[in-house]
């Protein structure tokens, strides 16, 4: 069987589809926001609940992609320090600028109130705590006559469940579960069941998009496939099967924890999968730069009045603009930030020879075992 660690090696541990994956997830939400932007929420909720399935599809992909790949980094990191400082260096600093560029600049360029007052309200105040994941969408007087008004970064909804993907698989690695693949399983199983039993209970509610308990599982699941990938196939039948199976299921908004796991599985098929890297997925990883910064792109865009409220004008105009601030973004900010990790894996190795205590404790890995379609090549 050609299974998903046969594939991951054939791509030396890198497979570009990841990275074209997040971009084109990126801009499918700048598409979609789009609609929210220029029509507004009441009108935009009826026509993207027709696409429900869609909305469901790009958050469980996100968060299924994102569990595979932390849990790569996870199993390289000798203790806490590093995957929880890897994980900060990643997210914090870009955050940090969006949203004091967000408060600082932007705010003050388009809110209806005076400068002296915007700075004197709560709402700029309690925005910075956006930088510590605790989100407040607004600021006191912007986007007031916008058909959103009010919201500056509603995409930043999600960064809380983020953050809780985080803690609970270092709890997770503390406890050694995720290093015993079997027990991770059962944990697994476990969490399905209870999670389909919550989804029948609540039959009745209907959610444009997951539940936020249910992004938080799409990344366990992610996990899961990475501590089970040489016995996963990697076929694209079963990728199809899985496809179509999620894509009928979350149609519905029902019984979306039972779809979750299909989903997952076409994440990590999809991202395996490794075509010829072009220059966007080359020179830098752009795709959180732009879902940091597309909203309040968006938003400003908006703000210039009905001529330019048309979904599609909104998307052809915010979407270079989101790539090129993301491509900024990377250069300036976050490729610099991760320069750090030689410093952050230094401070480990120090803290580690004095109190050993702290190490992750787990056993030798067995080494995963290639398929043989792979060689005596591969193997070797």
């Amino acid at each position: 069987m050609f299974s998903l660690a046969d594939q991951l090696a054939l791509s030396r541990s890198r497979p570009a589809g990841f990275d074209y994956m997040r971009i084109v997830l990126a801009a499918t939400i700048i598409c979609l926001h789009s609609a929210n932007v220029t029509l507004g929420l009441d009108r935009a909720m009826e026509i993207v609940g027709h696409l429900r399935m869609l909305n469901a599809m790009i958050l469980a992909l996100f968060f299924a992609l994102s569990g595979f790949l932390v849990t790569a980094s996870l199993l390289r990191c000798k203790s806490l320090i590093s995957f929880i400082g890897l994980r900060v260096l990643r997210i914090a600093p870009a955050l940090v600028v969006e949203t004091m560029l967000s408060a600082i600049i932007i705010g003050p360029i388009f809110t209806a109130m005076p400068l002296a007052q915007y700075f004197a309200d709560s709402k700029f105040h309690v925005y910075f705590l956006n930088i510590v994941g605790h989100i407040h969408f607004e600021l006191p007087g912007v986007f007031l006559h916008n058909p959103v008004p009010d919201l500056v970064n509603a995409q930043l909804w999600t960064v809380p469940y983020e953050l809780w993907c985080y803690v609970i698989l270092a709890l997770l690695a503390v406890t050694t579960i995720c290093f015993n693949r079997v027990l991770y399983l059962g944990f697994l199983v476990f969490a399905q069941l209870g999670l389909a039993c919550y989804d029948i209970y609540h039959w009745n509610e209907l959610f444009i998009h997951l539940r936020p308990h249910l992004l938080v599982f799409c990344f366990l699941l992610g996990v899961g496939f990475y501590l089970w990938r040489d016995r996963v196939p990697f076929n694209r039948a079963t990728c199809l099967f899985a496809l179509l199976l999620c894509t009928a299921g979350m149609a519905s908004g029902r019984c979306d924890a039972i779809f979750a796991a299909p989903a997952a599985y076409v994440a990590c098929y999809l991202g395996l999968m490794n075509p010829r890297r072009s220059w966007i997925v080359s020179s830098g990883d752009y795709s959180y730069g732009m879902y940091l910064y597309e909203f309040v792109i968006q938003q400003c865009i908006a703000a210039f009045g009905p001529s330019v409220q048309y979904w599609y004008l909104n998307v052809l105009i915010s979407l270079p603009i989101a790539f090129g601030v993301a491509v900024a973004s990377w250069h300036l900010v976050e490729k610099l930030a991760l320069r750090l990790r030689g410093q952050l894996e230094r401070f480990e190795a120090a803290v580690l020879s004095r109190i050993s205590i702290v190490r992750f404790s787990r056993r030798s890995p067995r080494p995963i075992e290639l398929g043989a379609t792979l060689g005596s090549s591969a193997s070797g």
